[in-house]
């Protein structure tokens, strides 16, 4: 009897891809609300949930840098790699990727608040990092 495979090689590239596509898109769009005061930012600003609270805050630059714009880097390499099928890069990228969500979830700890345009990058970027490992197993 053969073996069933749940998912094959080509369905996690495609949802792989998907994930990174939505991930650009949230990037670029906290990329672009960073430096443009006239895009406004749909999301909740008070309690808890505050993202402009977060995004304005010391946390949301790195070297100088502001952290969606590495985000807009790190998913736009990931669908680089995606598309060239380079799984052991894609790997190591998405591990790195898991110490920024490392590095963010101590921001929204020490800030009291919560982003969920971070939330839902931290989520994709765990995702991403379970379906590469799991792209590896696929020949």
């Amino acid at each position: 009897m053969a073996q069933h495979k749940l998912w094959n090689g080509r369905d996690i590239r495609s949802i792989e891809f998907y994930l990174a596509i939505v991930g650009l898109v949230i990037a670029a769009y906290l990329t672009i609300y960073h430096y443009s005061a006239s895009v406004p930012l749909a999301c909740p600003d008070s309690g808890t949930v505050d993202c402009a609270y977060v995004l304005t805050s010391s946390f949301s630059m790195l070297f100088g840098i502001p952290i969606a714009l590495y985000g807009l880097a790190f998913f736009a390499m990931e669908i680089l790699l995606i598309l060239f099928d380079w799984k052991w890069d894609l790997l190591y990228l998405n591990a790195l990727g898991i110490t920024f969500v490392v590095y963010l979830l101590y921001a929204e700890y020490e800030l009291g608040k919560i982003c969920i345009y971070c939330t839902a990058v931290h989520i994709l970027v765990i995702s991403l990092l379970i379906l590469s490992a799991l792209n590896l197993r696929r020949k």
